[in-house]
């Protein structure tokens, strides 16, 4: 070779590594020492309308309404999408390109001016963040600190070429899109996830109500969004999960209960562990406990409300624990990567919370690695208890065999009869579910049997012995055990199961105070006309 070719293979050469370089993470202080995968990562923002539902206007977290920032054109949404991509494409951006986004959620034109107003947003609600744990300390970021952040590159790059094949769904729903979760959903793409992120909605305006219709209302918002994303060549659509900080965690559990799609759940520091959200979730109609199956791995930290036993009741999910005990909320957000660059960005801390927010994302990457994509082993190997210094208590509650769901029951009692129905109940009991059926189940299962099934009361009948196996302290069932029993003229059983129930009334928590009334009244004429 002449030194002519020989100089220019080694120019090439050092092009090509100086090209490399500039794909290394290393380049990336914004990602910390998070183990990225073997994925360049792409972005792309979607934006779209829900024509079926109205325009609404922006609202900030105080609930002030900004008209300006709002759509002729139905509910907005914007979707944000990192993806596995092609190395070399793209072209890249800096953590402003998201925070800027903010500015865009219900208005999609780009301005200066909605570029202000995202910056200012960033400001405020950071400050807020901080007010959480620090009530008295009204910092705010400087000029110079919101700049070093918005300077920072980010691992993703714009428009990048998509990754050939198909990839499992993370949808991370957050109020403050894209900005507070880049970093987990570029950290999860480069290791083979689309990450979907977006901002559920109120009724009347962009903020998400803090009550059952919000949660409802938020879960037709993400599945809006599934429906568009599906829609994508690269998705997996048979490996959804669902990852959530805060009360979205409560609307990921929401979702899983009414969509057997979603495969996994994670809450990151999320308020499902809540008694408060317990509450918003239970007075859903569409909220069902025992629908939720899916594997969920709660990360959480000391918090005066949060409490894994408010979650012990979902007795056929896999469920997961991890506690952080010097994290706080918010810093499994960007901002525990942040607090290395701008020290108690949103408060002080007593631990690190950089190097603790590296090991909940290593941990979010095991479960979904091991839950979606099947890799073996235990998620709590002792290699990773070890290993983890932030975590100072783990533990597994694991989920029992679900019943089978109402269509195939039905379908059993045609095919086999109402002795079919009693075998899998005893099968379930056997494998440690003492209440196999929820009392939903019953009333149901009851209102299906009485078109034109069981005539003479008897299935119906057998179907309360079963709830009262169950539930013996619950009011109504003993009346229905007597209702039915006193119908094919079992009186002596009937007025012991009448007189059961009304003592059991006042106590009974799961009645209003009008069924209570009711439940009195029937009970006591049934049994008035059986002692005469």
């Amino acid at each position: 070779m002449t030194t002519i070719k020989k100089s220019i293979a080694i120019l090439i050469l050092l092009i090509v590594l100086g090209c490399q370089k500039q794909d290394t993470v290393d380049n990336f202080p914004i990602m910390g020492n998070l183990p990225m995968g073997e994925y360049p990562v792409g972005y792309q923002t979607i934006f779209t309308y829900d024509l079926s539902k109205n325009a609404i206007p922006y609202s900030d977290w105080d609930g002030n309404l900004y008209q300006g920032h709002s759509s002729e054109n139905g509910r907005p949404f914007q979707i944000n999408v990192w993806y596995p991509a092609q190395p070399g494409s793209g072209d890249p951006l800096k953590y402003a390109d998201y925070v800027d986004l903010m500015g865009r959620q219900t208005n999609f034109g780009e301005s200066e001016e909605q570029k202000a107003f995202a910056r200012q947003t960033f400001i405020a609600q950071t400050r807020d963040l901080r007010n959480i744990l620090e009530a008295e300390n009204k910092v705010e970021l400087s000029t110079e600190q919101l700049n070093q952040l918005l300077n920072l590159d980010v691992f993703a790059r714009l428009n990048a070429k998509a990754a050939a094949g198909k990839y499992p769904v993370v949808v991370y729903p957050n109020g403050s899109s894209p900005a507070y979760q880049s970093i987990t959903c570029e950290f999860l793409a480069s290791h083979g996830y689309v990450t979907v992120a977006f901002a559920p909605k109120g009724r009347f305006s962009s903020g998400l109500e803090i009550s059952t219709i919000g949660l409802e209302l938020a879960v037709d918002d993400l599945e809006f969004v599934l429906g568009k994303i599906s829609e994508a060549p690269n998705v997996n659509m048979s490996q959804v999960s669902i990852l959530a900080n805060a009360i979205f965690s409560s609307v990921g559990a929401a979702a899983v209960s009414r969509n057997e799609k979603i495969k996994a759940l994670i809450s990151l520091e999320g308020g499902f562990s809540s008694a408060f959200e317990q509450r918003l979730l239970n007075e859903s109609v569409f909220y069902q406990p025992e629908n939720i199956q899916a594997p969920i791995l709660f990360i959480y930290s000391p918090h005066p409300a949060i409490d894994p036993k408010h979650t012990f009741h979902l007795k056929y999910a896999d469920r997961y624990y991890a506690r952080f005990p010097e994290i706080s909320e918010f810093a499994m957000l960007n901002y525990g990567m942040f607090d290395e660059f701008i020290p108690d960005i949103i408060g002080a801390h007593t631990g690190n919370i950089k190097k603790g927010y590296e090991t909940a994302h290593e941990l979010v990457l095991r479960f979904l690695n091991q839950k979606i994509k099947k890799e073996s082993g235990a998620l709590f190997d002792d290699a990773f208890i070890t290993s983890r210094k932030h975590i100072d208590t783990m533990f597994v509650l694991p989920g029992l065999p679900s019943p089978p769901n109402m269509a195939v029951l039905k379908d059993t009692f045609w095919k086999e009869g109402f002795d079919a129905i009693e075998t899998i109940y005893q099968q379930l009991k056997s494998e440690g579910n003492t209440q196999p059926f929820s009392r939903d189940f019953y009333t149901e299962y009851r209102d299906w049997l009485a078109w034109k099934k069981d005539k003479d009361y008897v299935n119906r009948s057998r179907l309360y012995d079963l709830a009262y196996d169950s539930y013996p302290e619950s009011a109504r069932i003993n009346y229905y055990v007597a209702y039915f029993s006193m119908k094919r003229e079992m009186n002596e059983k009937a007025k012991n199961f009448y007189r059961q129930a009304l003592s059991l009334v006042d106590s009974d928590d799961d009645l209003s105070a009008s069924e209570k009334s009711n439940l009195k009244t029937y009970a006591s004429e049934d049994l008035n006309s059986l002692t005469k």
